[in-house]
């Protein structure tokens, strides 16, 4: 299915999800509605804030020849006992499976977008005006098309709708067609995706890739990306501390504050959604959700804090970087300078610049206090996946799809001054142990490389991975190194002698296959 020569990291990401928890319905449980009412989203890749409990409104979309939520003559209620079709529990995930791919704002299939209530209810070219009519399944165009002799028929090219479903659409237009989101011109499906609750089983079926590690302030604990959650693992023993949940479907970073007092997480539903959260810490207790940064239609795929914690910045597929301040979420900083999604973020040692890592082939430094951009290092020339500062502030360096470690200038024009190109593969992730004598490296070769920062030369190299190694986490002590890869697995070495401490299968009750079978 994948080559490390030909794809991408967060292609491959992305592949998974598609063929790995997609079917979840079927691996993980599958998605329920939320019972709760639909909420207002929060700020991040598309930065926004947190999630606030909105009622859902009966507005009547512009455009519609009749409000949706007008009872026409003939509209049929909902029979005694029986509880009315719901729009986004019922009849939005139906629209979803089979009805979005092409008609969303950058495929609109015969000019029909349906990601907003008001446009679905209008139609396109072929519905010649208005597609739903309230109250009347036999007059909407909608419903016509679904038809086994409609020409054309919809799904276009596809097995037509179950029974069960075309039921439900029509019980849904004679009740009166009702749109329960929260306004008529909001994208619903990106309302879809936030208030969706997904089932997380008691114990994965399958492993899922480890796309971001970081240990606890004291060390003792690790916290690896699960599926919508964070899992807790004792480093001690590599047993199962806890888990975290109510997150989107992947966390591709976590963050914690030096002072051990914050963390925020950076993750999202491929495509769909994404979303930056800051928690609350207090030892001996589950991390506790603040609020969320941000909010987008695609993934946030990085979260760092300022050495004091009082900033925490933001970025993604929006190509946005954001600076909020921690204690009140406000945005401080909003910096729109990349092409392409933003991978990684890192402040500088004194908190004055954050670093950035893009998919347009750059590096960019920014000036966080006068809200500039410094300079643009293009020395990659493809993917650029991580981005830190050295020790002393004066030079950063990256690491990406070219296979190199490259070390670059801050004054004047980012020029090289060093590169490390001893990998077989994409460079994934970089991390610097806290007393900066020590780098870390490692991608799509499956080696965790550990390098002197000072000149590039190779420290040791530990060995033991299976597949592609995405996330690597240095203790706040300095003395245990942690990486995730691809299969499921968190590794912890000692990083003075490069000596493997255990293995963790980063699965809640996961049993390999022929586990029970052995025993």
């Amino acid at each position: 299915m994948r080559s490390p020569s030909s794809m991408m990291r967060w292609s491959a990401i992305a592949s998974v999800s598609a063929l790995l928890l997609i079917p979840a319905g079927l691996a993980f449980g599958q998605a329920e509605p939320s019972k709760d009412k639909p909420a207002a989203a929060p700020a991040k890749p598309a930065d926004a804030a947190k999630p606030a409990d909105a009622k859902p409104a009966d507005a009547k979309p512009a455009d519609a020849a009749k409000p949706a939520d007008a009872k026409p003559a003939d509209a049929k209620p909902a029979a005694a006992g029986v509880k009315p079709v719901s729009f986004m529990n019922d009849v939005a995930p139906i629209f979803v499976r089979n009805c979005i791919a092409c008609h969303n704002p950058k495929k609109p299939e015969s000019k029909y977008v349906m990601t907003t209530f008001a446009q679905l209810a209008k139609g396109g070219k072929v519905g010649d005006g208005i597609t739903l009519e309230p109250g009347k399944p036999d007059e909407s165009y909608l419903l016509e098309t679904l038809g086994p002799d409609a020409q054309p028929r919809m799904p276009y090219k596809q097995d037509p709708l179950p029974p069960e479903d075309v039921a439900t659409l029509t019980r849904w237009v004679s009740e009166g067609a009702k749109y329960d989101g929260t306004a008529p011109t909001e994208d619903w499906t990106f309302l879809l995706r936030k208030t969706r609750k997904t089932a997380i089983p008691e114990a994965y079926p399958t492993t899922v890739p480890v796309t971001a590690l970081q240990f606890t302030p004291d060390g003792q604990r690790i916290e690896a990306s699960g599926y919508h959650e964070l899992t807790t693992w004792k480093t001690a023993d590599g047993a199962l501390d806890g888990r975290v949940q109510g997150l989107p479907e992947r966390t591709y970073d976590i963050a914690i504050s030096r002072d051990g007092k914050w963390m925020a997480t950076a993750g999202g539903d491929p495509g769909q959604y994404g979303v930056a959260r800051l928690w609350s810490l207090e030892a001996g207790k589950p991390p506790k959700p603040v609020r969320d940064l941000a909010e987008a239609q695609d993934v946030v795929f990085a979260v760092a804090f300022s050495p004091d914690g009082q900033k925490v910045a933001t970025a993604g597929a929006d190509r946005a970087v954001r600076v909020h301040e921690t204690a009140t979420g406000k945005i401080l900083v909003q910096i729109e300078d990349h092409a392409d999604w933003i991978y990684d973020i890192a402040f500088s040692p004194d908190g004055k610049l954050l670093a950035s890592a893009s998919r347009d082939k750059t590096c960019k430094v920014f000036d966080v206090e006068k809200k500039e951009s410094l300079v643009t290092f293009t020395g990659h020339g493809q993917t650029v996946y991580a981005v830190a500062f050295t020790p002393d502030g004066k030079q950063a360096f990256s690491a990406g799809e070219d296979n190199h470690v490259r070390f670059w200038s801050l004054d004047g024009e980012a020029k090289e001054v060093r590169q490390i190109g001893v990998f077989g593969g994409p460079v994934f992730a970089i991390a610097m142990a806290p007393d900066g004598k020590t780098l870390a490296a490692s991608g799509a070769d499956k080696v965790v490389r550990l390098f002197n920062p000072a000149d590039g030369s190779t420290l040791r190299k530990l060995e033991g991975h299976g597949d592609w190694v995405y996330s690597l986490a240095i203790s706040p002590d300095g003395k245990t190194i942690a990486s995730g890869s691809w299969n499921g697995e968190v590794r912890l070495w000692n990083l003075a002698d490069g000596k493997a401490l255990r293995t963790i299968t980063a699965a809640p009750g996961y049993k390999p296959p022929g586990a029970q079978a052995a025993r």
